[in-house]
């Protein structure tokens, strides 16, 4: 038996030259170096960025002088048991219309409470950005008045503090935190 070989499969016995190889490029110490810099430089940049935002929002000072206010906390108690103990009510209103923040201030008896000296720090509940202090006049048998002027509307707080007037004292016999709402 004798084997025939002819041209046509010659073709396909030799090799075909192969395209040059790309040339892969090393990972090198270098390239590790400035992968890790720019990791920690995103890091970095980031969080300056948030620490910025959060501390030109909040100064995070939202009791002046808390570690002495925290040694007299004891008295604080007492002195809501004595607030307790007189029964007053309050109603706070916010006329936007007016600008004006109106207070009636009542005892047990649902009388009005005069001669009192009343201010109330007026602010936005989430920031101290806005805040300012007023002073109430009395209008009328327990009712106070303070002019606020042009606000924008959404939520707003009153922190009122209210003093004997004929006393002299600087002690406050009455406090509350009411929040007020201006609609858009």
């Amino acid at each position: 038996m004798s084997t025939i070989f002819s041209n046509a499969g010659s073709e396909a016995a030799t090799p075909k030259p192969r395209p040059a190889k790309k040339m892969r490029k090393e990972v090198t110490g270098r390239h590790v170096l400035y992968l890790m810099l720019g990791f920690f430089a995103v890091i970095i940049a980031t969080d300056s960025f948030l620490v910025y935002k959060a501390i030109s929002t909040f100064g995070g000072i939202e009791t002046d002088d808390a570690y002495r206010k925290g040694l007299a906390y004891n008295d604080r108690i007492a002195e809501e048991r004595a607030q307790a103990a007189l029964g007053w009510t309050k109603d706070a209103r916010l006329d936007a219309e007016r600008g004006e923040l109106r207070l009636t201030v009542r005892d047990k008896n649902q009388k009005g409470i005069g001669g009192l000296q009343i201010t109330a720090v007026f602010g936005r509940p989430a920031t101290n950005t806005h805040d300012r202090t007023l002073k109430l006049t009395q209008i009328g048998d327990g009712e106070y008045m303070a002019i606020l002027g042009t606000i924008e509307p959404g939520n707003w707080v009153a922190t009122i503090a209210a003093r004997e007037a004929l006393s002299g004292s600087d002690r406050v016999v009455y406090q509350s935190k009411v929040r007020l709402w201006k609609a858009p």
